[in-house]
């Protein structure tokens, strides 16, 4: 797969940063919050002076109104531990431009957003492998072209569990760290027991829905036979006006369902078109649904 990002599309990300709902845990030099105090210019609160504490950080103002010793407490800040899940199978080879094309863009513009940032970035690939690859960590932007490498060796890989997948692919990955999966959630039975899996690892999950325009609003017409792209089984239809409109209706609700299926789990869902330019995307999309700001 031959990935084609054009630097000018990165520069537009420069300023972008991940939307993250807990506190970073993956060390000190980033841009996140931290869950530690430490010595910094990031004001948090006062506290009552304690013997032992540092003498230049005595807020004298404070001194000089309420006649009390109260210390500075100010915030670190910490980079981000983030894992992109994308996921592999042969139904995301569909589509003008194709699901998989797309997504492995969207995978290195996010890449790019954490490693600008300094965050700790991780790629894993849902395949039919027992051990699917992956990819990183990637933490400063000079390895940008190592992670366009990586993915630009990705293939389609036939059919996924994606339950499985999502269950297997944090290991042993650090405390709460941000998981954005960027997948066509086209699984039987859904992907509900891969998400529950995350969450019970204490990730703050994210799904990017990935969706083309053909699956949205197929031009069929007359005797067709259609094929599935991960399973070779073939089905005969015949495909009329008030075929479509019962597709249409019930692929609609289909993807209401997905999109319920997070929402109740606290989950951010954003939906994305496939034929959409990438900086769109990533500026529009992804700041509207909350992901980067």
């Amino acid at each position: 797969m031959a990935l084609s990002i054009s630097s000018e599309a990165f520069s537009r990300f420069d300023r972008l940063s991940f939307v993250t709902r807990h506190p970073a845990r993956a060390g000190l030099g980033g841009e996140h919050r931290s869950r530690r105090r430490a010595a910094s210019t990031d004001f948090v609160d006062h506290r009552p002076y304690s013997a032992g504490d540092d003498f230049r950080r005595i807020d004298w103002n404070v001194y000089g109104r309420l006649g009390s010793l109260q210390v500075k407490v100010t915030e670190g800040r910490e980079r981000l531990h983030v894992l992109l899940v994308l996921d592999c199978s042969s139904s995301m080879a569909y589509g003008q431009p194709d699901k998989l094309q797309f997504a492995a863009q969207l995978v290195a513009a996010l890449g790019y957003i954490g490693m600008v940032r300094s965050d700790s970035v991780r790629i894993a690939c849902l395949t039919d492998a027992t051990a699917p690859p992956g990819f990183g960590p990637f933490g400063r932007r000079a390895r940008m072209p190592q992670l366009v490498a990586d993915l630009s060796r990705i293939t389609p890989a036939g059919l996924v569990d994606l339950n499985a997948g999502l269950s297997g692919c944090l290991g042993a990955s650090p405390e709460r760290p941000l998981v954005i999966v960027v997948s066509d959630l086209l699984a039987l039975p859904g992907v509900s027991r891969g998400l529950d899996s995350l969450q019970a690892m204490h990730a703050d999950v994210v799904v990017l829905h990935v969706v083309s325009t053909e699956e949205m609003n197929p031009h069929l017409s007359g005797e067709v036979e259609l094929v599935d792209a991960e399973t070779d089984e073939v089905l005969e239809i015949g495909v009329s006006l008030d075929t479509l409109a019962a597709y249409r209706a019930r692929f609609a609700a289909w993807l209401a369902d997905r999109q319920t299926d997070c929402s109740q789990r606290g989950i951010r869902y954003v939906r994305l078109a496939s034929h959409r330019p990438l900086a769109s995307v990533v500026l529009e999309d992804l700041r509207r649904g909350g992901v980067v700001r």
